[in-house]
């Protein structure tokens, strides 16, 4: 007597089989999404070597370094440090001595030809919103997400708590030297990461990440070290409460204005240092230690983080 050969699956081996292939995905899918995101954390660290690489490459040539925003000739960091980025044709022809932001070829109201509304690399964490872009009027320009740090005052904090290294604006804004970072520089921020806007068109105007404009209502170039990084406490800018509690807000402008350091990293933020370092810290950092990161004069030079 002959045998039967079966040809094909009964209906609980399928089922088995598909339980299983679910149970290996399930387990795959959250490892993809480290690697991943351990990737995208590198990339953000590599593009503050870049710009600590720039802060340092434009203090050699000018003997300072550049100032936060200019009010008088409209313009912030970003032009300044562009060359010394490779990034030479971006800033063709700007005039830091009288020119504005806003004026062709740099910005092309209603369109993204404008040489400031390029996406550069360097200016996104792949971790949040690469190629993002401020629509929110005419005047079309990339944002970023890399700041330079304003330090532990609002906007408009007075001289007496002014410490940050970049925190100052104006007419003729300070320009600080390495020589005024008496903390030392591997205890001193020059800059942070912050979350961008979280679509180029809101509802109402979102100034977080839009670096190019100097306006100090907005502010728009600077993060405060106010307050812990990704801290629950919102962001007193110009912006748009979109329900994200990565990024809380609540609209404000003038001399109260200040936003945190915030990322889309587990657990922190990237940050570089006055020693050109880059460093990962946590939420969970202690407030006054991240505070005096913020200082380059507060007498502070024994911090541990």
């Amino acid at each position: 007597m002959t045998s039967r050969l079966r040809k094909g699956f009964t209906l609980i081996e399928l089922l088995v089989v598909i339980a299983i292939i679910a149970v290996l995905i399930g387990l795959l899918v959250p490892a993809v999404q480290k690697v991943r995101e351990a990737a995208s954390r590198m990339q953000c660290s590599n593009n503050f070597k870049q710009w600590g690489l720039a802060m340092h490459g434009f203090h050699d040539a000018e003997g300072k370094l550049p100032y936060t925003a200019k009010t008088s000739a409209r313009q912030t960091f970003i032009p300044l440090l562009l060359p010394y980025i490779e990034q030479s044709g971006v800033v063709q022809g700007f005039d830091r001595n009288v020119g504005n932001f806003y004026l062709p070829p740099f910005i092309v109201q209603n369109s993204n030809s404008g040489l400031f509304c390029t996406p550069l690399k360097l200016f996104y964490c792949p971790s949040d919103r690469i190629g993002a872009l401020w629509t929110d009027d005419t005047y079309w320009r990339a944002r970023s997400n890399y700041l330079v740090s304003w330090g532990n005052v609002t906007v408009g904090g007075t001289t007496a708590t002014d410490l940050g290294v970049f925190s100052n604006a104006g007419a003729s804004p300070r320009q600080s030297k390495f020589s005024d970072i008496t903390d030392g520089l591997s205890n001193t921020l020059l800059m942070g990461e912050i979350i961008v806007a979280k679509s180029d068109k809101n509802a109402s105007w979102d100034g977080r990440g839009d670096a190019y404009n100097d306006d100090m209502a907005s502010p728009g170039s600077m993060f405060m070290t106010i307050n812990p990084p990704n801290s629950p406490v919102p962001d007193a800018v110009w912006c748009f409460n979109n329900g994200d509690p990565a990024m809380p807000c609540v609209a404000a402008a003038g001399t109260n204005g200040q936003l945190a350091a915030r990322s889309r990293h587990s657990g922190g933020v990237n940050a570089l240092l006055g020693d050109g370092s880059v460093r990962f810290f946590t939420n969970s950092i202690q407030a006054a230690t991240w505070r005096n990161l913020g200082s380059r004069a507060d007498g502070q030079t024994t911090l541990n983080y």
